[in-house]
């Protein structure tokens, strides 16, 4: 499990005649309950934000931007009374930040014989929920909705998935990825700058010519090219025929790519290593770049493809840990595929150090340069595919397994083996094709079916677990 903190920001609601049907002492037991939230949940990973309590749409209104001016991933409508729609869906319907509607109570168990009016006061929010959720779905405003109380065992955990849930959709959004090298030309998967659903995202992509790379290259300074040269040597293996002459070649590119992504803060890349490498003043495919990128967190995805390396940011994001990849070949009696790229991996993903080798692309111009290579480590893992389905809204497809302990010794790159959870890789592999997939990739340790269903659900976009 990732130790990300994840922000989650608490809208308690009340309808407006109960203050004046409670007395002083209810109201000011609910606010006791709500303030206690935090502690009930018993989270390490949720950090909150609690809203006053709110009765009517000004007041609610109010205090949702004031949560989101506090860069809260998710807004949880919390309620413990009845309140109307009227009041809480103006504020979620202007809401950017996804929203979870609970009924939160404080009773957790009802004993029939027992059962009075005190109970019932602060425990009857489930049927404000249905009001509202009605009234959202009617305006096709998408939300996510959590039943249950915080001492039921699993509880935190489902409540900590919608909020990474919450936190990939607004990581994604923000992300601010830039294009290096246009798109690999033909490659018309990824080739989805103008779909409707990232627009409706709000993400901003910036798109860098070639020139604009050499110009920054011709500005790196030698100082910084030294130190980083020494960083390679600290996080990397290096192979015994890269010299300092050519790390330093590969920290000028590096430092190059850094400095566009910090004139429009992007958080990830999308870089198309054939036109790099075939003009002759840059003639390397930054994959050393990119793959220390992916260790701190950031996203990227090549042959251009930024809303791959915006969705790899995201997951880290969420998840503590994403890295780039592609399904390239089928061990149909095993039962299973090869996970595999040219250069580009996480190395915090790596069973054993990862090396800088060299490599060349000799197509319009002779270029060599240095790449990542490594193996990831075994265990169980999620392949997630984030595209456009015919309709111009978001897919998600994923396929859940187990990265295998085998060696792969006379490869190099990134690679692993990839065992999918299910018997028969022909219908895994079908369905994947015949449900839209594209051929990239983000690749998570462990299991994310949980998350990425809620994250189909805050966004609308659809999902499917092959």
């Amino acid at each position: 499990m990732s130790n990300k903190i994840l922000k989650v920001g608490i809208l308690p609601g009340m309808a407006d005649l109960y203050n004046r049907l409670f007395s002083p002492a209810i109201i000011d037991e609910l606010k006791a309950f709500i303030a206690d939230i935090p502690s009930s949940i018993k989270s390490q990973r949720l950090a909150f934000e609690v809203g006053m309590l709110s009765s009517t749409k000004e007041q609610m209104k109010a205090e949702a931007t004031r949560l989101a001016q506090k860069d809260i991933d998710l807004i949880v409508v919390a309620l413990a009374p009845y309140c109307p729609s009227g009041a809480v869906v103006p504020a979620v319907l202007e809401s950017k930040i996804p929203v979870l509607l609970w009924p939160v109570q404080t009773v957790y168990d009802f004993v029939p014989e027992q059962i009075a009016a005190g109970q019932i006061r602060l425990s009857h929010g489930v049927h404000a929920v249905q009001d509202i959720a009605n009234v959202l779905h009617r305006r096709k405003k998408n939300f996510g909705v959590i039943h249950g109380h915080f001492r039921e065992d699993g509880f935190c955990r489902i409540f900590e998935e919608w909020a990474e849930a919450a936190r990939i959709y607004t990581a994604f959004a923000n992300s601010n990825p830039v294009q290096i090298g246009g798109h690999f030309e033909d490659m018309l998967d990824l080739q989805i700058s103008d779909a409707p659903f990232l627009a409706a995202s709000g993400i901003k992509m910036t798109s860098f010519h070639l020139s604009e790379v050499e110009a920054e290259l011709k500005k790196v300074d030698d100082t910084e090219i030294t130190a980083l040269v020494g960083q390679y040597k600290n996080e990397f293996a290096i192979a015994p025929d890269v010299t300092d002459a050519v790390l330093a070649t590969t920290a000028r590119g590096e430092l190059a790519v850094r400095t566009l992504m910090k004139r429009v803060d992007a958080k990830a890349c999308g870089v198309n290593f054939q036109t790099l490498c075939n003009t002759p003043a840059i003639g390397d495919a930054m994959h050393v770049a990119a793959s220390r990128l992916m260790a701190e967190g950031m996203g990227y995805a090549g042959e251009g493809d930024w809303v791959t390396a915006a969705f790899i940011h995201a997951m880290h994001s969420a998840l503590g840990i994403a890295s780039f990849t592609e399904i390239f070949s089928v061990d149909y009696k095993n039962n299973r595929v090869l996970l595999k790229h040219w250069g580009e991996g996480n190395p915090q993903m790596a069973r054993n150090k990862a090396e800088i080798i060299k490599s060349a692309l000799n197509d319009r111009n002779k270029a060599e340069f240095c790449i990542v290579s490594m193996q990831y480590r075994p265990g169980p893992a999620t392949l997630v595919n984030l595209n456009v389905d015919s309709q111009g809204g978001g897919q998600l497809i994923s396929l859940y397994g187990e990265i295998t302990d085998d060696l792969i010794l006379k490869s190099t790159g990134p690679r692993a083996m990839f065992k999918p959870e299910g018997a028969d890789i022909h219908s895994i592999l079908d369905t994947y094709a015949y449900s839209g997939g594209s051929h990239h990739l983000v690749l998570v340790d462990g299991c994310a079916k949980g998350v990425l269903s809620k994250l189909a659900t805050l966004t609308g976009w659809s999902y499917t677990s092959v």
